[in-house]
């Protein structure tokens, strides 16, 4: 009841000034008839009158216009759902604001918030080549550290052209050993030993179902602070991960990657790649450095990169307790959200991709997030209607399409949608929706839902000319 308020008083003091109009019109060509026996001269508005500033009359019959078409919309959503609207930093339309629901991946705008918060949008990962064996004309005396940063889009120029949309950013590891190479480094005496030290070594989040682990979707590689390809020993040329195979030791994995790759450029490796952990002390030879956080983040919101949003979440519990988990990483984010002033009384943050379905968040807070000023740069990651992303093949030839950037959820039972959408007078409005239902949500009927959404809010405003409220004579 409480979107109706505002529009309901409005709509009373609208109500009153268009009367009293009225009723001042009147009485004015009453007085002249009277004055000189004339017919009455066409009316004028005086200059008081609220008809000077039509538009005042005008919005709320708009809202309220909006409201009964996304009324009409929610009435064929699932009970336990929610949508929220914001227009102008106003909350126009709330259903179930409140209600605690799964997000599925639109909890990646979550993660996105605590990346830009607590990260920084200038922070990189480092991935470093390190040593504490002395380099006598080229030969390394003992082992090399492949010391990994969390560094999600360290890749190969082959793992990430199998994707579509390009450019599909990626931390050229081939760069690396290049690096090896110019720093002269021509025998090892030792191993290339990867170090993922910076996280845990927990691969999968325990509360996610076991179909999305290696087991058989692979949703996400292995989370580690050291991966190469998302931490897939083998992949297909096209790049749905199920067809992957994900290596189960990361780090072991990305030390013997590296290991071929400087042998390819003619470096003599005497011992076998292996895990372990770098000495302290031990002197930088070669290191490269990511993209920074916000190309990292805006990819993982557009393709909806589960791995990217996992290792982002350990680095953003390493940023805030030295710790690389995703507990402390989800801990982070709630206590950021709560002292940026959002009410996380119904959140609980369980990883950062939205594959847990024991995750629960508000539209009403997915809608404050992306309405905040500061939330400018996850804006800009969101995929848009009919053009990149998930919402890529969405709303295309709609109002919608170029129109709505979002972020989409989907899991059996789950739908949600939450971004911006462009309306007919150029305002933005912004909105989230969720809906969760106890059996499986059909594709086809949540993809209706939300186009249904999206298409309401780009036909704002829908109502009368302001030239039919204006100023009359």
């Amino acid at each position: 009841m409480r979107r109706w308020i505002l529009p309901f008083c409005l709509l009373i003091v609208a109500g009153f000034a268009a009367w009293q109009a009225v009723e001042t019109d009147a009485a004015l060509a009453e007085e002249t008839l009277a004055q000189d026996g004339q017919s009455a001269p066409p009316a004028r508005t005086p200059l008081l009158s609220v008809r000077r500033t039509p538009e005042f009359l005008r919005e709320p019959i708009l809202v309220q216009n909006l409201q009964a078409s996304l009324d009409e919309v929610v009435a064929s959503f699932p009970p336990a759902s929610c949508l929220v609207v914001y227009l102008d930093g106003e909350e126009i339309y709330a259903e179930n604001p409140s209600l605690p629901l799964v997000p599925a991946s639109a909890q990646k705008i979550l993660t996105a918030f605590g990346a830009y918060t607590i990260l920084g949008d200038s922070h990189t990962f480092e991935t470093a080549i390190v040593s504490d064996a002395p380099v006598v004309d080229g030969v390394v005396d003992g082992n090399i550290y492949l010391i990994g940063g969390g560094d999600p889009l360290l890749a190969t120029s082959d793992y990430a052209s199998r994707y579509e949309q390009q450019p599909h950013f990626r931390t050229a590891i081939e760069e690396l050993a290049d690096a090896v190479v110019a720093a002269e480094i021509t025998e090892i005496n030792g191993a290339v030993i990867g170090d993922e030290t910076r996280y845990d070594t927990e691969r999968y989040v325990p509360e996610w179902p076991s179909r999305f682990t290696n087991e058989s979707q692979n949703q996400t590689g292995p989370l580690s602070a050291l991966t190469v390809n998302d931490g897939f020993v083998r992949y297909d040329p096209n790049p749905a991960p199920s067809l992957a195979t994900a290596s189960t030791e990361p780090a072991a994995f990305a030390a013997s990657f590296f290991d071929d790759l400087l042998e390819e450029r003619g470096v003599i490796i005497r011992q076998s790649a292996a895990a372990g952990e770098a000495p302290v002390g031990a002197r930088t030879i070669a290191s490269i450095v990511s993209d920074p956080v916000s190309v990292v983040t805006n990819q993982m919101v557009d393709i909806s990169d589960n791995m990217g949003a996992e290792l982002l979440l350990k680095e953003i519990g390493h940023a805030a307790t030295g710790l690389g988990t995703t507990d402390d990483g989800a801990v982070a984010i709630e206590n950021a959200l709560r002292s940026a002033g959002f009410s996380v009384a119904e959140t609980d943050i369980v990883d950062g991709s939205g594959l847990a379905s024991e995750n629960r968040l508000t539209c009403r807070l997915l809608a404050e997030v992306l309405d905040a000023d500061e939330s400018a740069p996850i804006l800009d990651g969101l995929a848009i209607a009919g053009q990149t992303g998930t919402l890529l093949e969405r709303m295309v030839g709609t109002e919608a399409e170029g129109k709505v950037r979002a972020k989409t959820g989907r899991l059996n039972e789950v739908g949600a949608l939450a971004g911006t959408a462009e309306a007919l007078d150029g305002s933005t409005l912004t909105f989230a929706w969720i809906a969760n239902t106890t059996d499986l949500y059909p594709l086809e009927e949540m993809t209706a839902a939300q186009d249904a959404v999206a298409l309401e809010l780009v036909a704002y405003p829908e109502g009368p000319d302001v030239e039919a409220l204006g100023p009359i004579g």
